[in-house]
């Protein structure tokens, strides 16, 4: 393993790629030895809560349990065995099996007792799958943070609104990132209780009657769920795949919002525009021939994961019709598509939140910004307040006329509409003044920017 390489980041895979699209707590949550530790823990749940119930020696689990280390498998030998097998739980219960046999032949016997193949895969999934999501959920936390900050510091920063792409009215920083926080804490929240409502236990045998343990199945059941702090759920659910199918939907919308963020971002970034500027150390967002460039990384790869998410929520969706008692296909397709959906998350989590936390703030731009139309984005200031003394229709025909005459002289609106008897006869050349200062008109942004900071603190 290379010196510089974080020692959580796992031989194999696309390392090269990994720090880009990954985070060293979902490497190590998703990994081999990740996926070992799962499904150990699921076999030593297994063994403990079947001698609760006298049905194997306490002897036997004890030593079931102590070799639970997911250190001593061969993960090569693990992998060209599953090949061969067609699951990686075969040739993990033989693995296992004959640890333990080393130890004691007899204790051997009782390793996997009762369980299936897709008992075992289906828990590591979920605890694997919980695990990766608190991982994520730091980064989250601490870019909602970050939002919340400039809600706050920047409720009264006033810059242009944007519709297609083009100044609409005036709008502030405070409610941009308000709307960010508010989208990024409703996804989270989604991804925690579509988690929530996934993290249960797998057991069920060989076709989800658990007829082998005599009848005491139920019983097992719910020693290996208190144990590894799962919820028991009214059956087994080997083909019954919408809880992780609602995960992979509830993580592809975050992947979505973390997206939107990251367009906003780095269209705010542009040269032309800089109200915001990307961070910008040592190595970062450099070009390999421009010395100048500071590009927004960060937004890059968030926006990458957004384009990817889709597709690999629609296999997780497609995977759910599974034939009968247990599927062929279907839920082989779940194993590398859901946890690439979560190194993808992670990834996006952590760049937007290093994004925020590191960018650079320009007020000045935004003010300048504001100017670049000359007032034409104060047309609908004016014709409300005009149509109070003309009428609504006419008023909006009044500032049309104007904003054209405006584009074509090459002058400002405020200076049109001083010389327009149909204006100057309703209001006064101060009142003009005012209509036109964007900091006038902002409705209610500053009460949304406090309304979304007391959801968000409320946990709404």
């Amino acid at each position: 393993m290379s010196d510089t390489m974080p020692a959580s980041f796992e031989a194999g895979g696309d390392r090269l790629l990994d720090g880009m699209f990954a985070t060293p707590a979902t490497l190590a949550a998703l990994g081999d030895r990740g996926r070992l530790d799962a499904m150990l823990r699921f076999e030593v749940a297994l063994a403990e809560a079947q001698a609760a119930l006298g049905l194997v020696p306490a002897d036997a689990a004890r030593i079931i349990a102590g070799c639970a280390d997911p250190d001593a498998f061969a993960i090569p030998d693990l992998a060209a065995a599953a090949a061969r097998a067609g699951n990686i739980a075969i040739p993990f219960v033989s693995a296992l099996t004959a640890l333990v046999a080393q130890r004691d032949a007899a204790a051997a016997r009782y390793v996997h007792w009762g369980a299936t193949s897709q008992d075992v895969i289906d828990t590591a999934t979920v605890l694997q799958l919980r695990a990766a999501v608190h991982a994520c959920r730091v980064d989250l936390l601490r870019l909602e943070t970050g939002l919340a900050m400039m809600v706050e510091a920047h409720a009264a920063t006033v810059l242009p609104g944007r519709t297609w792409l083009q100044h609409a009215v005036p709008t502030t920083l405070g409610l941009k990132a308000a709307g960010w926080l508010t989208a990024l804490s409703a996804a989270r929240r989604e991804v925690d209780a579509a988690v929530a409502r996934a993290a249960c236990l797998q057991f069920g045998g060989a076709a989800g009657t658990l007829a082998s343990l005599g009848g005491r199945g139920l019983e097992i059941a719910r020693g290996m769920a208190t144990r590894l702090d799962l919820r028991l759920p009214a059956l087994p659910w080997h083909t019954l795949r919408g809880e992780l199918a609602g995960c992979g939907g509830a993580l592809g919308v975050l992947c979505g919002v973390l997206g939107k963020l990251a367009r906003d971002l780095s269209l705010m970034m542009q040269t032309e525009i800089a109200e915001l500027l990307p961070p910008g150390g040592k190595g970062q967002g450099g070009s390999s021939t421009m010395p100048h460039k500071r590009n927004p990384v960060g937004c890059a790869i968030a926006l990458s994961v957004a384009t990817q998410a889709p597709g690999l929520v629609a296999t997780l969706m497609a995977a759910m019709v599974q034939e009968h008692e247990r599927g062929l296909g279907g839920w082989h397709a779940e194993w590398q598509t859901l946890p690439a959906l979560l190194r993808l998350t992670a990834a996006s989590a952590a760049q937007m939140a290093a994004t925020v936390d590191g960018m650079e703030i320009h007020p000045l731009a935004m003010q300048a910004d504001l100017g670049r139309t000359h007032g034409l984005m104060m047309a609908e200031a004016v014709s409300m307040e005009l149509a109070r003394g003309i009428g609504k229709e006419a008023a909006h025909h009044v500032l049309e006329e104007a904003s054209r005459t405006a584009l074509a002289r090459g002058v400002g609106l405020e200076q049109v509409l001083k010389q327009d008897d149909r204006v100057t006869g309703a209001l006064s050349a101060e009142a003009i003044a005012q209509l036109m200062d964007p900091a006038h008109y902002l409705g209610n942004a500053k009460e949304f920017c406090t309304r979304a900071l007391q959801a968000w603190r409320g946990g709404e």
